[in-house]
């Protein structure tokens, strides 16, 4: 792949029960992670792969909201990042992030980063300090033609460096990537992943002919406008030059009585006027310098968002318009919002102007109301879908959920369990255990999630060999009152009487934003995913629809029809792409794009 001055290729192994590893990138910010954790009692399926997804989330997440991107920022964000890994995950966590032509990277955990330029192969950061505390950081320049590996400590310790080198004689990132991935996979070693970057700049200062901790200091304000510096540079040198050659001129020997100046002393006073005079032009270059590195530092903090913005927006054209048109909006923010922080005709407010001018013209195609998906939806038989069929049998309870082998419900014992494979019913938890007000019921790998509307809480019953343990899920203050339904996908979903969504990850509120309504959900009733689907499904009776968003909020799709206004329930299949939908006592099945 390719971002803008550079190409790069990811190589993962395969995850394991005990260990997970992926290769990252967002821009121009690269990352590899590798999670071991070897006693996982009482952890749910897939633990290390969701923790894994949390971790990039949230360093994209704090990343992307530095106001200044420099080692100290970056190294905090990580710190923070950080914090999500818990007790008894080992870890190995090597970030990388390219700034003009500034490197800088980072280590936390155990792993290693390489550099090979020309034929010279030399290590520029290590780490075998397993502490989640300690973050090993360093930055240098980079020149044309280099090549950067980020390795995990697992993939450093089967995949040298050496190796890596021998392979990319006349090769791509890419090339290398499917060369060294057979090795990796034989190995079997799931916590072992890499990023191969080549960078295609200008020539700068050899990183290899003095130490990355001495180019540290210049890294610090690394950009500037070269071009129009050096013409403006060489205005003033032909000033300064003028000035004390005129100046020299004038200069008259001066007479004093019993003593002159000799030839040599008229010297020594011309080059004192000479180095008067490089010293303020050396003065004005270095403030030149500084206001443009404080300004190319001010657009690299904004510039690259608002094109990765817009970026997104082109590619969903062809596919949903209403996303598309979120993220040209996004970007015409990022940009409006910082226009005015730039020198008339400078190369970052030409720049701007420029991607303005895009965004602008693509707004004015992309749509403005999400897409109309009117469907006819068919009666089939209730055996189709056995929670539809079982909440047609049991209409008195309420809060239907289910697993692979039975369908859940809550009536006035409480919380009850029927048999897909005969019909069993009985008791799993008395209703003295559950919460008067009760406002949504899910089932997650045995443990059940019951929403307390009073408590503004969500009580969860641990499966036990003797029954179920209680133990509040939320964490921190929330407002869940007016819940009426919940999903779990390892992620909990839950939907407002208001019609908002909210999600929390490990009891945490993620703040969710949902985005590309046109129109507002209105009278909502249920809200459905799991693990294994990359969407999340709301009923939402009041626009007598099904309303498709992704798991971050967007906008994918919706599907109208009169038979969804008094709808009770439904159940999605991605896999088959069908939707069976409970109305007036009858299954519907509705088709999916």
């Amino acid at each position: 792949m390719a971002e803008t001055n550079l190409n790069f290729a990811k190589i993962v192994a395969n995850p394991n029960v005990y260990s997970w590893s992926q290769a990252y990138n967002a821009g121009k910010l690269f990352s590899v992670l590798s999670l071991e954790k070897f006693d996982q009692t009482g952890e749910e399926k897939d633990f290390l792969g969701v923790l894994g997804k949390e971790i990039f989330n949230t360093l994209e997440q704090e990343f992307f909201t530095l106001e200044s991107k420099n080692l100290e920022s970056i190294k905090s964000a990580i710190k923070t990042t950080a914090e999500k890994i818990p007790d008894g995950v080992n870890c190995s966590f090597v970030i990388g992030y390219i700034a003009g032509n500034i490197l800088y990277i980072f280590i936390l955990g155990n792993g290693k980063v390489d550099i090979k330029r020309n034929d010279k192969l030399g290590n520029l950061l290590s780490s075998k300090d397993s502490s989640k505390e300690n973050i090993k950081a360093s930055s240098g320049y980079l020149e044309e033609g280099d090549y950067i590996f980020l390795e995990t400590d697992q993939f450093a310790n089967i995949i040298s460096a050496e190796t890596l080198s021998s392979h990319l004689e006349n090769k791509k990132p890419e090339e290398v990537s499917e060369e060294i991935a057979p090795i990796l996979h034989e190995r079997e070693e799931a916590a072992a992943a890499a990023i191969i970057l080549e960078y295609k700049g200008e020539e700068k200062p050899s990183i290899l002919t003095a130490p990355i901790e001495e180019l540290e200091k210049q890294a610090e304000n690394p950009f500037g406008i070269e071009s129009s510096q050096e013409k403006s540079s060489s205005k003033f040198l032909d000033s300064a030059k003028t000035f004390a050659l005129g100046l020299i001129s004038k200069i008259k020997t001066p007479s004093i009585k019993g003593f002159s100046f000799s030839g040599g002393r008229k010297i020594i006073l011309i080059a004192a006027v000479i180095i008067v005079a490089v010293f303020v032009f050396s003065i004005y270059k270095g403030l030149q310098k500084q206001q443009n590195d404080k300004y190319e530092a001010t657009f690299q903090a904004f510039y690259p968002q608002a094109q990765k913005k817009y970026d997104e927006g082109q590619s969903l054209m062809d596919l949903n318009q209403s996303l598309a048109k979120d993220s040209f909006q996004q970007a015409q923010k990022i940009l409006n919002d910082n226009k005015d922080k730039f020198p008339a005709k400078s190369s970052q407010e030409k720049q701007i102007q420029d991607l303005l001018s895009k965004v602008n013209s693509a707004l004015g195609g992309s749509g403005t109301s999400n897409q109309s998906n009117q469907v006819t939806p068919e009666e089939v038989d209730s055996s189709v879908s056995p929670i539809l069929a079982t909440e047609i049998k049991y209409n008195s309870s309420s809060y239907f959920t289910q697993d692979d082998q039975n369908i859940y419900f809550i009536d006035s014992a409480g919380i009850e369990s029927v048999s897909k494979q005969g019909g069993t019913k009985k008791k799993i938890i008395d209703s003295s255990e559950l919460p008067k007000n009760v406002g949504g019921l899910s089932v997650y790998y045995g443990n059940f999630y019951v929403v307390d509307k009073d408590a503004n809480q969500i009580t969860k019953f641990i499966a036990a060999t003797d029954g179920f343990g209680k133990t509040d899920y939320l964490k921190g203050t929330n407002n869940i009152s007016n819940s009426i339904s919940i999903a779990i996908d390892s992620d909990l979903w839950l939907l407002q009487k208001s019609g908002s969504l909210l999600q929390f990850t490990k009891g945490n509120n993620d703040n969710l934003n949902v985005s590309g309504l046109s129109t507002p959900l209105s009278s909502p009733t249920r809200v459905s995913t799991t693990l294994g689907e990359n969407n999340v499904y709301i009923l939402d009776n009041g626009n007598s629809r099904m309303v498709v968003l992704d798991k971050k909020g967007n906008f994918v799709n919706q599907y109208q029809a009169e038979i969804l206004k008094q709808a009770k329930d439904f159940e999605v299949s991605e896999a088959s792409k069908r939707a069976f939908v409970l109305s007036g006592g009858k299954v519907y099945q509705i088709n999916l794009k």
